[in-house]
């Protein structure tokens, strides 16, 4: 039997084996409804989610969600012609979106009128891999040196913008109090936020009370990638 011809409820059931059969916190950690997932892998023969709840639960696991034409007669009157469809490589990679701004290590760097850039590419397996959806995540630049030696200015990183609710300790890019775009590991205190640098020159930086709510996370840090300096005046790791 083809992966066309399995229920959803079936295909849901071996996505989550794949992803290690823990299906309460795949719903925590996606913001689903407790069960949601459950459910529909108890869903009797014929019955079945709607649409909507189909789409949200693929993109949560990290599956493609399509409906429309079947994929075969997209290809070409050649590939038609000799009976034969060309292998793409471009299918095992899906694309992100970047911008043109830069996420501050140190003092921060105004994100206003940030213009697209040509989008990164990852492979789909990785990223399904690590429960991520492509169009959820964006890739932008560090500049300072205040995140040392976890991440070098210059360095790109991609968040994942779904991860906004905030887990203290954990590295976010952000839209400080004043607009300024940064990159730092945020700590909840009582009635307020603590910014810290990874590099221990940099001093810790306190957003209190109304200050606190202002700070919007981008996202959560998921990878980086280190710039090689060609001049030899900064060592990459």
């Amino acid at each position: 039997m083809s992966d066309d011809d399995f229920p959803f409820s079936e295909l849901v059931s071996a996505r989550v084996s794949e992803l290690g059969g823990k299906v309460s916190a795949i719903e925590k950690r996606f913001d689903l409804k407790p069960d949601a997932i459950r459910n529909v892998m108890r869903t009797p023969k014929g019955a079945g989610p709607t649409l909507s709840r189909a789409k949200e639960i693929c993109e949560a696991l990290g599956l493609e969600f399509y409906i429309g034409r079947p994929r075969d007669l997209a290809a070409t009157a050649d590939e038609q012609s000799t009976g034969k469809v060309k292998p793409d490589l471009l299918d095992d990679f899906a694309f992100v979106e970047r911008f043109d701004v830069s996420l501050s290590a140190g003092h921060g760097e105004n994100g206003d009128n940030a213009r697209p850039l040509a989008p990164v590419s990852f492979r789909r397996d990785w990223l399904s891999e690590r429960g991520l959806v492509a169009e959820k995540c964006v890739v932008c630049s560090v500049r300072g040196t205040s995140m040392e030696p976890l991440l070098f200015d210059g360095d790109l990183v991609l968040l994942d913008r779904r991860r906004s609710d905030l887990r203290s300790g954990q590295v976010y890019g952000v839209v400080d109090v004043e607009g300024d775009v940064r990159i730092k590991r945020i700590e909840q205190v009582e009635n307020g936020l603590l910014l810290r640098s990874e590099n221990s020159e940099w001093p810790t930086e306190l957003r209190h009370g109304e200050d606190a709510n202002r700070v919007h996370i981008i996202g959560s840090l998921v990878w980086s990638g280190h710039n090689h300096d060609m001049s030899g005046r900064k060592a990459s790791r």
